[in-house]
């Protein structure tokens, strides 16, 4: 089998190409005005695609956090797709605006740090506060899906833990209808789109994305959190990829007791992933305090652990 693949590395990519994502992307300026309203503060964040700017809406007297794209990025499905959740747990999509002739997304700002940036040179969580973690996150899958969407992003990167202590969800930047075709570009073309070491075996096959699959990555995810790393992760695409195919999980060994749900989520076969009832009911029967950190998510203090071995 020959794959063609449109992927997010796992790994910071070279300053070169970083350096070429930021030659093509508008110039946008503190202080300047978009869609006579947003005031942009402060560049917050620069990814492969887009700029994130905390912004000021002049209209409402709020913060806000603007996505800036590169002038060929259309983001019309993302808006769509993002608007149509509402959930504390979701990012929150307010409007679109162009800059320049590039899109814009108007967003809530949620100041914090990301998963990524918590276990960066692979450190870890307890698995309590793990399952604190994966309580909120798949409350906010669920909603997702309830809304007719697949996320087909879920890593530690697009898991902000917002300094009120709740997680939140966001870039939907290639999300996809549950029930139709493909609308991103590069997944119409035949091509592998999101992060190696997080997609799940079916996507990577060229199949429709589907809840599961979500669910899939909300398993790589509490084992990063739990290991220090992904499960799935080889030196470089293809063996990435061939693990995520073909290779069983590594156990689990620092989970503690959301071992089971880890192994169960991590399934090759889609159909076998548990619900996502289930998957609430085991996280509660494994660390019964989480359920009160999730329903009412405070400042957390997050200490790394130990280096991972």
């Amino acid at each position: 089998m020959t794959l063609r693949c449109c992927i997010q590395p796992t790994r910071p990519s070279s300053g070169t190409s970083r350096t070429r994502a930021a030659d093509d992307a508008p110039v946008a300026r503190c202080g300047e005005l978009l869609g006579g309203r947003y005031r942009l503060a402060r560049r917050v964040g620069r990814g492969a695609t887009a700029d994130v700017w905390r912004a000021h809406d002049e209209r409402l007297d709020r913060v806000v956090a603007i996505k800036l794209f590169r002038r060929d990025n259309p983001i019309g499905a993302e808006a769509r797709l993002a608007a149509r959740i509402r959930k504390p747990t979701v990012v929150a999509v307010h409007d679109l605006v162009l800059h320049h002739g590039s899109p814009c997304l108007v967003m809530d700002y949620h100041p914090g740090v990301s998963l990524a940036e918590l276990l960066r040179d692979r450190h870890r969580l307890p698995p309590s506060v793990v399952a604190a973690l994966g309580l909120q996150l798949s409350a906010a899958l669920e909603a997702v899906h309830e809304a007719g969407v697949v996320h087909c992003d879920v890593k530690p990167a697009n898991l902000v833990i917002a300094n009120h202590g709740r997680l939140v969800l966001i870039d939907f930047g290639i999300a996809e209808l549950s029930a139709g075709e493909p609308t991103h570009p590069a997944r119409r073309a035949g091509d592998v789109v999101g992060s190696p070491a997080f997609t799940a075996p079916e996507l990577v096959l060229g199949g429709p994305p589907r809840p599961a699959s979500d669910l899939w990555s909300l398993g790589t995810v509490l084992f990063a959190a739990v290991q220090g790393r992904p499960p799935f992760l080889g030196e470089g695409l293809v063996p990435t990829l061939t693990a995520v195919l073909h290779d069983p999980p590594p156990p689990a060994t620092r989970a503690g007791r959301l071992r089971p749900l880890v192994e169960q989520l991590l399934v090759k076969d889609p159909a076998a992933r548990p619900s996502s009832a289930a998957i609430r009911a085991m996280l509660v029967e494994a660390y019964p305090a989480s359920f009160a950190f999730a329903a009412a998510p405070r400042k957390p203090v997050f200490r790394r652990s130990r280096r991972a071995a």
